[in-house]
C-alpha cells in the first residue's frame, strides 16, 4: 500500500534529478532481485526479506542477520546513478534494533582515517547523515557526521531525509530540520572500491544489516528543500502515528528457548502472545542464511534445526509472523550441538526451583557462567503445574539467558501434577515421561518417579532395556525422588521418631531401581525433591563400594524452601549442605570432575573420578 509516491502517480514518469527510487507494492520483489521505480537499478536481494503490514503500509522486513540489497557491487558500477555533489537521500523506516553503525543506504568507506562517501543511517539512539566531499579532504577524505536531535522510537515509521548542495548539509526526521553543518564542500567524494547497500552499511571490514523494515527509498540528484520535506510528513500522518507491532501487544510471553540437542539437530521453542507462525532463520555465522519453519499458527511452538554438524556453534534468531502479518523477531542468540564420543563436554544440574525466581535466576546465572553444553533439571520446576503464570514468571524469566544458550532436559517432579503445562513447555522423546539420550560418550536416563518403578511396570521395563542395550562410557540416570537421603523429615521424623511413620532413607518407589543400576554399571543418579545438597558414597549392595558402587546426588536447591539433614548420620552420606546451589560436571573420555556451589558461585564441595578400564 503505497501512501505517497512523491515521484509521480505513474512509475514511467518519475521526477526530474530521481536516481533511485525502490517502494514496496510497485515493481514486485523476486529471490534474488527487486527493481526501481527509475528503470536505472536493479538490487541484489540478500537473505530474504519479507512484505509484511506495518499499519497503513506494507514495509519489507529486514531481520538485521541475512536480509539486505546491494545496489550495485562497485562505486564504478554505480556511477550512473550517483550524485555527483548536490544529493538528497529520504526513507521511510522503522528500526526494531538499532546498531552503534547502522546504514540506511550507504556507498562508503569509514576505516580508520580513511573516509569516503555517503551514509543515511543511525547509530544506537538517532538518524545520523554523512558526507565525504572534495573540499574537506584530507588527504585520506574526511567524513561528517550528523546526528538528529530526536531519538529513534523502536518499531515506528519514521520519515529521515540528509540533503547536501555542495555547501551544507542537512538531517531531517519526520518533516522537521534536527541538524547542519557546513564542514563540507565541493563535489561528493567517493571511494575507489565499495557497495552501494541499502538496508545496510557496508565498508571493506563491516557489514552491518538493518534490523526493521523499509517502506520507501529515493535518491535525487538534487537538493529536497525544507517545504517539500515537510509536506511529505504532513501527507503521512497515519504513517508517523502508526505503533508497531512490537509495541501492539504481540510479544513474546516465553523468549526463544532450546529443547533436545543433539550431535546434528537441536529444537527451538517460544511462546508468543497471539498465534502466530515459527521460523527460526540460522547459520554457523552471521549473515544467517538457513531458515527452517512451520506454517501453522500456535502460541507455544516449536521448530527442529536438522542435518546440523557435530560440536559446531550455529547462531539462530527466532522470527514469530501473526495471522494480520505483524513480525515478531528475537535477539541472535548461539547454540553448540552436541560433541563426539572423544571430545570433552559439561552440563549443569538444578533441581526444585519450585517458586523463588531470584535464588533461579542466580542459580541459572551461575551456571551459565560456567559454559555448559546443557543443563539438566531435577524436576520441580514450579510449585504449581497448572499453574501459568508460575511457568513464565518463576522458571523462564529467570532462566531466559541460560535457556536461550543451552538445551534443558528435565524430569518431571511431583509439583508439575503431571499438567499438560510440563508437556506443552517441554519436548522430549515419547513418552516425554521417561527418555533417554546420548551426550558426548554418556547416556542419560531419564525417568518419572510419580510413576510406578516396581519391577514389571512398563517403566521399569524401559530402563532395563535401554540400560541392558548401552554401550557409553558413562550412565547417568535422573528422577526426582532419591533413592537415599537423610533429610530430617521427609521419610519419617528423625528428631522425634514416630511409631505411624516409620523412619525410611530414601523414596520407596525410586529405591526398585537400585538393582537395575547396579546391574548395569550406572555411575552417578541425579535426583532433587529434598531441598537442600547430599552426595553419597559409592553403594552397591547396601554397603560402601569404592571400585563398583553407585554414586546417588541431591541437587534441590534450585529455590524451593531449605530444607536440612537428620541430626544423626546416615551410613551412606558422605556430604551434606543445607542451602539454595546448583552443580556442574565436566567429562573427558574416563574422567569426570563434579563441582557443587552456593549462589554466590563458592565452591562447597568437588570430586574427580577416573573409571577404569572394563567398568
Amino acid at each position: 500500500m503505497l501512501v505517497t509516491n512523491f515521484a509521480s502517480a505513474h512509475p514511467d514518469k518519475v521526477e526530474q534529478a530521481l536516481l533511485t527510487h525502490f517502494a514496496t507494492g510497485a515493481h514486485p520483489m523476486t529471490n534474488a532481485q527487486w527493481s526501481d521505480l527509475t528503470h536505472q537499478v536493479t538490487a541484489k536481494v540478500l537473505g530474504g526479506p519479507e512484505l509484511v503490514h506495518l499499519g497503513p503500509a506494507q514495509g519489507l522486513m529486514l531481520n538485521g542477520a541475512s536480509d539486505g540489497f546491494v545496489l550495485a557491487e562497485s562505486p564504478e558500477a554505480a556511477k550512473a546513478i550517483l550524485p555527483k555533489r548536490e544529493i538528497s537521500v529520504a526513507a521511510w523506516v522503522m528500526l526494531h534494533q538499532t546498531a552503534p553503525d547502522g546504514g540506511i543506504i550507504s556507498l562508503a568507506q569509514d576505516n580508520g582515517d580513511y573516509e569516503k562517501g555517503w551514509i543515511l543511517g543511525y547509530d544506537e539512539n538517532n538518524f545520523t547523515f554523512a558526507i565525504a566531499s572534495t573540499g574537506a579532504d584530507d588527504g585520506n577524505g574526511k567524513l561528517t557526521f550528523l546526528k538528529s536531535k530526536s531519538a529513534i522510537k523502536p518499531d515506528r515509521w519514521h520519515f529521515v531525509v540528509g540533503t547536501y548542495d555542495g555547501a551544507k548539509m542537512r538531517i531531517f526526521v519526520d518533516g522537521k530540520p534536527e541538524a547542519e553543518s557546513v564542514e563540507q564542500s565541493g563535489d561528493i567524494q567517493y571511494p575507489p572500491k565499495g557497495r552501494y547497500v541499502m538496508g545496510a552499511y557496508a565498508d571493506d571490514n563491516e557489514l552491518t544489516l538493518m534490523d526493521g523494515a523499509l517502506f520507501e527509498v529515493k535518491v535525487y540528484g538534487r537538493v529536497m528543500t525544507e517545504t517539500e520535506i515537510a509536506d511529505v510528513a504532513a501527507k503521512n500522518q497515519g504513517l508517523l502515528g502508526y505503533v508497531g507491532a512490537a509495541t501492539n501487544a504481540f510479544n513474546f510471553i516465553v523468549k526463544p528457548y532450546l529443547q533436545f540437542g543433539t550431535r546434528t539437530s537441536m529444537t527451538v521453542m517460544c511462546e508468543t502472545e497471539k498465534p502466530a507462525q515459527m521460523a527460526v532463520s540460522y547459520s554457523q555465522f552471521q549473515p544467517l542464511t538457513n531458515k527452517v519453519g512451520r506454517s501453522d499458527l500456535q502460541n507455544i511452538s516449536e521448530v527442529t534445526i536438522s542435518n546440523l554438524l557435530p560440536n559446531t556453534v550455529y547462531y539462530y534468531r527466532v522470527i514469530a509472523t501473526d495471522a494480520a502479518s505483524n513480525v515478531l523477531r528475537s535477539d541472535v542468540y548461539s547454540f553448540q550441538t552436541a560433541p563426539n564420543a572423544d571430545q570433552p563436554w559439561a552440563f549443569g544440574i538444578l533441581g526444585d526451583t519450585q517458586r523463588n525466581p531470584e535464588v533461579t535466576r542466580k542459580c541459572a546465572e551461575g551456571i551459565f557462567a560456567l559454559r555448559p553444553n546443557f543443563m539438566l533439571h531435577c524436576g520441580d520446576v514450579v510449585d504449581d503445574g497448572f499453574a501459568k503464570n508460575q511457568w513464565v514468571a518463576d522458571l523462564f524469566e529467570p532462566c531466559s539467558q541460560l535457556f536461550a544458550y543451552v538445551p534443558v532436559f528435565p524430569v518431571i517432579g511431583n509439583h508439575e501434577k503431571n499438567s499438560h503445562w510440563y508437556y506443552d513447555y517441554f519436548s522430549m522423546p515419547a513418552p516425554e515421561y521417561y527418555y533417554t539420550y546420548t551426550y558426548g560418550n554418556a547416556q542419560f536416563f531419564m525417568i518419572d518417579s510419580n510413576k510406578d518403578c516396581k519391577p514389571g511396570s512398563e517403566q521399569y521395563e524401559r530402563i532395563e532395556r535401554d540400560l541392558a542395550a548401552s554401550k557409553a562410557t558413562w550412565k547417568f540416570a535422573a528422577h526426582h525422588h532419591p533413592c537415599f537421603s537423610s533429610d530430617e523429615d521427609d521419610y519419617g521424623d528423625r528428631w522425634k521418631g514416630s511409631p505411624l511413620k516409620p523412619l525410611k532413607s530414601g523414596d520407596t518407589n525410586a529405591r526398585h531401581l537400585v538393582a537395575l543400576y547396579e546391574k548395569y554399571g550406572v555411575d552417578i543418579v541425579f535426583a532433587g525433591h529434598i531441598h537442600s545438597y547430599e552426595r553419597t558414597w559409592p553403594i552397591m549392595q547396601m554397603a560402601v563400594n569404592m571400585n563398583k558402587g553407585v554414586r546417588y546426588i541431591i541437587s534441590g536447591g534450585g529455590g524451593g524452601g531449605l530444607e536440612q539433614a537428620a541430626p544423626q548420620r546416615a551410613w551412606f552420606s558422605l556430604h551434606v549442605q543445607r542451602g539454595h546451589h546448583y552443580c556442574f560436571a565436566t567429562i573427558h573420555d574416563r574422567t569426570i570432575q563434579f563441582k557443587a556451589y552456593d549462589i554466590e558461585s563458592r565452591l562447597f564441595d568437588t570430586f574427580e573420578l577416573t573409571k577404569p578400564d572394563g567398568r
